[in-house]
């Protein structure tokens, strides 16, 4: 595939795909293309690396709720009510959001995997799908029977511990040890909100990210733990993160409209030896599944509380979002097509709907021409 005469860095450009990957990025001449990108910025496929596919059928259910409210009246019980079929058609609804708006790969936890697994395979998105554990982690029973349904849908998976206020000591020991044993990634909420502190502190004698340290777990796995949130971190928590390598997924709409928090401590993860990424969280609590929206707000929450303009700019919110991916020769041919004139224009004067083409693998699975 071959895409000519697109905007990068303020240069026309050429881009050739061979296979799942970028072959060359040259100067833009007259040439033989498969898509005509005249007018057109190209950028790095963004990826949601936290997310709940499923709840694009819960968008709206509850809001305006505190979190506890939120989660126990009106989301929970509505996830007794869901069927396979409605997974199936939750997810592939969020994967069509997704790849409309430029993300290419997205990290979810949730459950009836297989159902979700079988969405993501007919959308062409990218996934990791973390399979829901609460309460002693019973869910590892069914594991073998999901982890073979999703590998033949060709989705990758992680264990996913839903928190330490949901999941008991034997229930997080039991998934650390079955992440190590089978080399997945886990993916856990991890202070999202004071009261998950304060409850911690009362219950165990120390902080959240103490608590999963006494555990061993930190020590067991480093930097295969994706938490999400993270907003509400003491200084020894910070560096305990950052000596282990561990993911921390900003969701700052989703923060925002469940009153969780916004004092994102990014550049101190960053600079403790942490890494940061973005993530929507779920269309129940974010109502929209808009990475392009995310990086604006990320960054421009850390100008604000920070009371400085300068940090985070636009190219280092965008490299978080995009897994510090770029458009170069060897790096994957995930990438989109946006109606914007630079990444300035991206990040503060634009929204997913400026997307016009996505790509994955060097397949074009978004066309917005096609859909209108």
């Amino acid at each position: 595939m071959t895409i000519a005469d697109a905007l990068l860095d303020g240069e026309s450009v050429d881009i050739v795909i061979e296979g799942a990957a970028i072959a060359s990025v040259t100067p833009h001449s007259p040439c033989t293309s498969d898509i005509d990108a005249h007018g057109l910025s190209v950028f790095p496929g963004l990826c949601n690396m936290h997310s709940h596919a499923p709840m694009t059928l819960f968008r709206g259910l509850g809001d305006d709720q505190p979190l506890d409210v939120w989660l126990n009246e009106y989301i929970w019980p509505a996830e007794q009510r869901l069927t396979d079929e409605l997974v199936y058609r939750g997810t592939l609804q969020a994967c069509r959001e997704m790849l409309a708006s430029g993300t290419t790969a997205f990290n979810d936890m949730y459950f009836r995997l297989p159902a979700m697994a079988q969405a993501v395979a007919d959308s062409g998105i990218r996934a990791r799908l973390g399979l829901n554990l609460f309460g002693d982690a019973d869910e590892l029973d069914t594991l073998d029977d999901v982890m073979r349904r999703c590998s033949d849908a060709g989705v990758n998976l992680s264990l996913a511990p839903h928190s330490i206020y949901t999941v008991s000591e034997k229930g997080l020991r039991r998934s650390a040890e079955a992440c190590k044993e089978l080399g997945l990634p886990m993916h856990i909420h991890m202070s999202e909100t004071q009261k998950e502190v304060d409850d911690c502190l009362r219950e165990h004698g120390c902080r959240p990210w103490e608590w999963l340290d006494r555990l061993g777990i930190l020590d067991l796995l480093g930097p295969n733990i994706i938490a999400a949130h993270c907003l509400h971190l003491s200084d020894s928590e910070i560096r305990l993160i950052g000596d282990h390598r561990i993911t921390c997924v900003h969701c700052p709409n989703s923060n925002l409209k469940l009153g969780s928090g916004y004092r994102f401590p990014m550049l101190e993860l960053l600079d403790a030896g942490a890494h940061v990424a973005l993530g929507t969280d779920g269309s129940a609590s974010s109502n929209n599944l808009d990475m392009i929206e995310v990086m604006k707000t990320a960054a421009l929450l850390q100008k604000g509380w920070r009371g400085d303009p300068t940090v985070v700019p636009a190219a280092q919110i965008l490299s978080i979002a995009a897994l510090g991916h770029t458009i170069a020769p060897g790096q994957p041919a995930c990438l989109f097509l946006a109606d914007v004139r630079s990444l300035s224009d991206l990040v503060y004067a634009s929204h997913g709907d400026s997307v016009v083409m996505t790509v994955v693998d060097g397949k074009t699975v978004y066309n917005k021409q096609q859909t209108t």
